[in-house]
């Protein structure tokens, strides 16, 4: 788990970027990130998140961010990101050993496959106006 706090800008990514690694110690590849003391944070902090969430999801792991407060949340919820990242309001459900929100689907019920409903074709009836018929429409 990593823990953040304050205004987070361009000046603390590279300080970021070192701290958002999975630890070697943990059984799983999911990162907590604990956002409950961050005040701000800007897109290049949201770029280092999609970073780190790209890694740890090549190892088969999710990134939770747990505790998010109003601007920070707002952000991620503008970026579409809180579609993306496991977002939890507290850091209980954020730190269990598997991830809500990552649980394996249900197996799907057989699904009988539509049948096809055929359409006949609707053809012009030869107009009243005393032209020739043609006869390649007969």
């Amino acid at each position: 788990m990593v823990s953040l706090a304050g205004e987070l800008d361009l000046m603390t990514v590279p300080e970021l970027r070192r701290q958002l690694v999975a630890s070697s110690s943990a059984e799983l590849p999911d990162l907590v990130v604990d956002l409950r003391d961050v005040l701000f944070m800007d897109c290049a902090v949201i770029g280092t998140l999609i970073a780190a969430r790209r890694r740890v999801v090549a190892q088969g792991g999710c990134v939770r961010l747990a505790g998010l407060r109003e601007r920070p949340r707002r952000l991620l919820q503008l970026c579409r990101l809180d579609e993306v990242f496991c977002v939890y309001d507290s850091l209980d459900p954020a730190t269990k050993a598997t991830c809500e929100k990552h649980q394996p689907a249900p197996p799907r019920a057989a699904t009988v496959p539509a049948q096809t409903t055929r359409v006949a074709a609707v053809v012009d009836a030869p107009r009243a106006s005393g032209a020739e018929e043609n006869p390649a429409m007969s």
